[in-house]
């Protein structure tokens, strides 16, 4: 692990989680390449393609990546099953650590270094429910004010709602899945923005410190798959 303390370590980050299939690389916290794309139910099968053609874009091979950064959920079931088997795998044969990001905090990573702002990134779940949680963002780190839930769209603009009378801070609902919503919640600014995998790498080498064996990671489903 001693590897992932130098800024040049090479970390893959994948996310599967929501419509979109992320990938991208960091070395330490600076980009160095990224794609992101709707493949649908392609994902298990152009997946490993994506992470090498983006790795040989950006001028490396699969043996100089140190650790893969990947999201664990909650999210689209068959989406984080496809991209956690692939980042659990492909560590294994690389032999190197994975390091488990959670869903809703990489969705909301561009929001990462704004000041005084409340960020609640959503995943659609099924019907008119949603994944969701809340992080207060200090211009520094995201601080977890709302654990990740399944929450149904009425109970989601009243916490929306709430959370807006009782903070001072700017309010945004963040995910391409904002689309979906049958009404605006109230003091709230609607982002319909998608997790980039290259956020996942850095923060990957943010959260370095839990990186784990690859059969240590477990998913973060939340709820049982629809059937």
């Amino acid at each position: 692990m001693g590897c992932l303390e130098s800024k040049d370590c090479l970390i893959l980050g994948i996310d599967c989680s929501t419509r979109y299939t992320a990938v991208g690389y960091a070395k330490g916290d600076r980009v160095i390449g990224e794609m992101a794309l709707d493949i649908g139910r392609y994902q298990s099968s152009l997946l490993p393609g994506l992470v090498e053609k983006l790795l040989s874009f950006v001028g490396f091979t699969l043996t100089d990546i140190d650790a893969v950064a990947t999201t664990i959920g909650p999210g689209y079931f068959t989406g984080v099953r496809v991209g956690l088997s692939y980042a659990m795998t492909l560590a294994f044969g690389l032999e190197v650590p994975v390091i488990p990001i959670l869903s809703l905090k990489a969705l909301a990573c561009d929001f990462l270094f704004v000041k005084n702002v409340v960020v609640i990134p959503v995943i659609w779940a099924r019907g008119h429910e949603y994944y969701a949680s809340a992080f207060e963002s200090n211009g520094n780190d995201f601080i977890e004010i709302i654990e990740p839930k399944v929450i149904e769209e009425k109970e989601l603009h009243s916490m929306i709602n709430g959370i807006s009378k009782r903070r001072s801070e700017q309010i945004f609902v963040i995910g391409d899945d904002v689309v979906r919503f049958r009404a605006k919640p109230e003091g709230a600014c609607l982002v319909p923005n998608s997790t980039r995998g290259s956020n996942v790498a850095k923060l990957g080498f943010r959260f370095r410190s839990e990186a784990k064996c690859p059969s240590e990671i477990r998913a973060l489903y939340l709820r049982e798959p629809y059937s």
